[in-house]
């Protein structure tokens, strides 16, 4: 059975063996860990809004199913934003929306009510950890787990693993979510460093209503990656 408290999620992979990499504003830790060999690494990286769990479960839920040695090796951050899952909701413990935080060329301090995007790309401990993480190790490619959405998004030169990864889960591939993205995680390495970047948008809901969608989405995500 998955863990479903944030007290649960942090201690399942401290057992994990899951390294600190930093720490978020209320001085959370974020975990990850590396799996595979040498080389550039895949990126998977879920919760970077809080009050999306099912993208945390999701990647909680792969960690039993990967290979000894995988195909290519990869990071794993289940959580981006431990305070935000905490309390349950979308921003961090400083009210920014981390998914705006990344420094872009799209970045911009004008937003909608709910995107504030901090007052400056990797103001926030949580962004700059990822991208700190980013450039330590080269990442080849990342894919970020959001929710509601149910599509796979893609951004850089993706296209044709978005679509294989579509074709795994019955979720429709989309070059566009539908409404700008400044200073995001996916302009910032898929449009203005020209990675392959996926954001696997997740259904609405607990990961229990679509587990078995979300694993061949994951699974296929690792198989096809470029």
């Amino acid at each position: 059975m998955l863990p479903r408290t944030p007290d649960q999620r942090k201690a399942a992979l401290a057992a994990l063996g899951f390294d600190e990499i930093g720490r978020s504003t209320e001085g959370r830790p974020l975990l990850a860990r590396r799996f595979g060999g040498a080389g550039a690494p895949l990126l998977l990286m879920g919760g970077i809004h809080g009050d999306e769990p099912a993208s945390v479960d999701a990647l909680l839920d792969l960690l039993p199913r990967l290979p000894p040695a995988p195909r290519v090796p990869l990071w794993v951050l289940p959580a981006a934003n431990p305070d935000g899952l905490a309390a349950g909701r979308k921003n961090s413990a400083r009210d920014v929306d981390l998914n705006r935080n990344f420094p872009a060329r799209s970045f911009r301090p004008q937003h909608q009510p709910g995107y504030f995007p901090g007052p400056a790309p990797l103001s926030e401990p949580e962004a700059r950890a990822v991208a700190e993480l980013v450039a330590r190790d080269g990442v080849r490619a990342a894919l970020a787990v959001h929710a509601p959405f149910a599509c796979v998004n893609y951004d850089g030169p993706a296209r044709d693993w978005a679509l294989a990864v579509a074709e795994a889960c019955g979720w429709p591939a989309r070059g566009d979510i539908g409404y700008p993205t400044p200073g995001s995680f996916g302009s910032w390495l898929g449009v203005d460093r020209g990675l392959p970047v996926l954001t696997l948008e997740l259904p609405p809901g607990p990961l229990d209503g679509f587990r078995s969608a979300a694993a061949a989405a994951l699974d296929a995500a690792l198989i096809r990656v470029p």
